[in-house]
This record gives C-alpha cells, sequence and structure tokens, in this order.
C-alpha cells in the first residue's frame, strides 16, 4: 500500500486477474491452479503473474469489490481450489476501505469461503484511528526481532541454495551489525553478496565491505525517514533517549523525561505514539530505537 492512496482498485484488479487464471480451460493450463494468491503492493500488483492496473477507477471503488470476490471465491470453491489474499503495508489503508473489506470477509466467513487474508503492518495499525473490530478477530503476531541464531540461519541458508556459501565468520559479524532486525538482516545480506561477486563464497572482506555500504542505505531509507516523519516533540523524545544510552544509562520513560524536565506522564503521549510508529520497542522498562544504529544517527543530527 502507498500513502494516500486508495488500495482496493489494485485489490479488484487483482481478484478479476485470479479469477481469469483460474477460469483457463484445462487445455491453456501446463498445472491444476490449486490455489491463487493475491497480492496488493508496490509495484503495481501479482497474482501468478505480476501486472499493473491501467484502466480508470470510480471515485469510490468499494462497491465494485464485492462482486469481484465473491465471484472468486465461489469459483475457488467449485473447482476446489483456494485463494489467499496478502496486504503489505496496511497501517498505510484508510479505515474506510479497511472496514469494507473487513466487513466483506465477514460475510464470506458465513458462506465458508475458501479465502485467507494476510495483513502486514507497524503496530499503530491497531491504534483507534486506524483499527477495525472485525480485523480484530483475526490472529495478530508481532515479529520483532530475530535471534542471533535465526538472523545467522537467515544469512547463510540464502548463500547457501544460491550456491555461493557464506563463512560463519562473516555470517557474524553481518548478524551483530543488523541487530536481528529483519530488514537490515535482507540489506547486509544483499551487499555482502554484492562485494562478493568475484568468489566462490561469501567471506570475512565481503562482509567488511558491506558493513559501511548497508549502514549508508539503513541511514538515507529508515532513519532518515523515521526522523523527517516525527514531529518536533518526537524528535526531543528521541534525542533524550540516544542521550541517556550514550551515557551507558537504561533509557527509561523516568531517565527520559528527567533527561528533558519533564514527568514521564507529560510525555506519555510522545512515548506511545513512538511506539505505535514503530520507532521504539519496549524492553522490559527499557526504550529502544526498533531500528539497531538509530541511536547514532539521531546523536549526530
Amino acid at each position: 500500500m502507498r500513502p494516500e492512496t486508495p488500495f482496493t482498485p489494485d485489490l479488484i484488479d487483482a481478484t478479476r486477474r485470479a479469477t481469469e487464471l483460474l477460469e483457463q480451460p484445462p487445455a491453456k493450463r501446463a498445472l491444476r491452479a490449486e490455489s491463487v494468491t493475491v497480492r496488493a503492493g508496490v509495484p503495481g500488483v501479482g497474482g501468478e503473474v505480476r501486472f499493473a492496473r491501467t484502466a480508470a477507477t470510480q471515485d469510490d471503488p468499494t462497491p465494485a469489490l464485492r462482486p469481484a470476490l465473491t465471484g472468486l471465491a465461489e469459483l475457488a470453491t467449485r473447482l476446489g481450489s483456494g485463494v489467499v489474499i496478502t496486504l503489505d503495508e496496511a497501517h498505510l489503508a484508510a479505515r474506510r476501505e479497511l472496514a469494507a473489506l473487513a466487513a466483506l470477509l465477514q460475510e464470506g466467513t458465513g458462506e465458508r469461503w475458501p479465502v485467507v487474508v494476510v495483513l502486514a503492518g507497524l503496530p499503530l495499525m491497531r491504534a483507534p484511528e486506524h483499527s477495525v473490530t472485525y480485523l480484530e478477530r483475526g490472529a495478530w503476531h508481532e515479529l520483532g526481532m530475530l535471534t542471533r541464531e535465526d538472523t545467522i540461519r537467515a544469512l547463510r541458508r540464502p548463500a547457501d541454495a544460491a550456491g555461493r556459501p557464506m563463512d560463519e565468520e562473516a555470517a557474524l559479524i553481518l548478524a551483530k551489525a543488523s541487530g536481528g532486525y529483519p530488514f537490515a538482516v535482507q540489506l547486509y545480506g544483499h551487499y555482502a553478496w554484492r562485494a562478493s561477486n568475484d568468489s566462490e563464497k561469501i567471506d570475512m572482506a565481503a562482509a567488511n565491505t558491506a558493513l559501511p555500504r548497508a549502514h549508508a542505505e539503513l541511514e538515507r531509507g529508515l532513519y532518515a525517514a523515521r526522523w523527517t516523519a516525527a514531529s518536533q516533540s518526537q524528535r526531543r523524545y528521541l534525542a533524550a533517549i540516544a542521550s541517556v544510552a550514550a551515557t551507558g544509562r537504561t533509557a527509561t520513560a523516568r531517565a527520559v523525561a528527567d533527561e528533558l524536565g519533564r514527568t514521564p506522564k507529560q510525555l506519555s503521549t510522545v512515548r506511545d505514539d513512538l511506539i505505535k510508529q514503530g520507532t521504539l520497542t519496549v524492553e522490559g522498562d527499557e526504550l529502544r530505537f526498533t531500528i539497531p544504529g538509530m541511536s547514532a544517527f539521531v546523536l549526530a543530527r
């Protein structure tokens, strides 16, 4: 999903495309469609084949979603198949659109539609201004950080499968730099792969080359985006956390409030908003930046 951009037109197009895939006669298919995945994301939309929406859509496309999704669910039922709908960056969606989709899915549950819907987004999608009652009944899973072992596995297994294994020492240094943050793991692994283009394996030399490149990418992307999106009061709060942590103290809500000359209660809204936005996380009483390395970025500003 994209900021201030309706996702329903893309979802309708993806649904229609999925219907076409299921409707193809056996002679035109090499394999029987046992299931269809519908994706609405960036760029464009994808089913089994990526495609982009080109036709103009009506101002309020939500009424058109009902016949499109209903038809797909009914067709999948007749074929003994199933449909998976995945929506990424769901926190960017307008509540009205999510509510319309949720109402339709609620009806489909009663009809025993063979449909599974998976949404991914930042914690703020559960804030009151975003939350949709029916979706709250779903199974929610907070991904959080990867463990050290899972991070190493995430780095080494794809490399092994691609025929360019990663040395354990290289994986260790990349895992430590990533802090277990999933996107950072991908980024460090990506740059290590590129740095090892002329080698048969990903060694320490490639890992050391990857470290500053991946860190610079994080600064230009995730760090800068979250800093730019923060209000002045939120920036002061983030700076206070970074300052407290830099002295070796634990950045509790009380310690941060003392740094700013305020009380924790006075700053509770700012703190809670930063947590909902995914910029901060709480471990016990300690406030931490969700993305490893952002503390240094904030201090530099």
